[in-house]
């Protein structure tokens, strides 16, 4: 079996970034049904993202529990790109660079040294996460593209914004490191 115990070695105040295992699926749903207007996936979806796609993915932990995460994963036919599906941070931690930060730490993961490109779909009113990806290029000396990805008639009848497909890159390899490399 792939799924680990969670690491117990907590500070009190400490905040500690991980990647995910399946035991924290209930509590990475708990927080992504806090953080209105995300869309909540299925219970299931956040342990099948934990247990297969860890590698991908992380949650800053503290000793109150999973206060931010970010879920991503490599499209097999992209090997060069690391698609954000969602970034979720506790009311608590917000404006202080947590999402940021969870980017950054994904992209200095050993595992992921050959993505060159970041994607994710933003609908237009999420000036929060167009200005994470914005803030992206920037580091890196590159470009953002931005385009319509799917409409709202693909995503249903409950009046969901269109979304639209963020790309940033090429993302050369220094520009990486020094990305891993920034604190905040």
């Amino acid at each position: 079996m792939l799924t680990q115990k969670k690491s117990e070695s907590k500070e009190a105040g400490r905040l500690s970034i991980r990647e995910p295992v399946a035991a924290d699926g209930p509590e990475i749903y708990a927080l992504v049904e806090r953080c209105k207007p995300l869309d909540l996936n299925s219970r299931y979806c956040y342990l099948i993202l934990c247990e297969h796609f860890a590698s991908t993915c992380a949650v800053v932990e503290s000793d109150e529990g999973i206060m931010a995460l970010i879920t991503a994963y490599v499209p097999p036919a992209r090997r060069d790109t690391l698609f954000v599906w969602q970034v979720a941070v506790d009311a608590r931690l917000r404006g202080q660079g947590m999402a940021r930060q969870l980017l950054r730490h994904l992209l200095s993961r050993q595992s992921l040294k050959g993505v060159r490109y970041v994607e994710a779909t933003v609908n237009p009113s999420n000036n929060a996460s167009r200005a994470l990806f914005r803030s992206l290029a920037r580091e890196s000396s590159t470009e953002l593209s931005e385009e319509c990805l799917f409409s709202e008639s693909l995503l249903g009848d409950e009046g969901h914004e269109q979304e639209n497909l963020v790309r940033v890159g090429p993302i050369n390899p220094v520009s990486k490191t020094l990305i891993g490399r920034c604190k905040s």
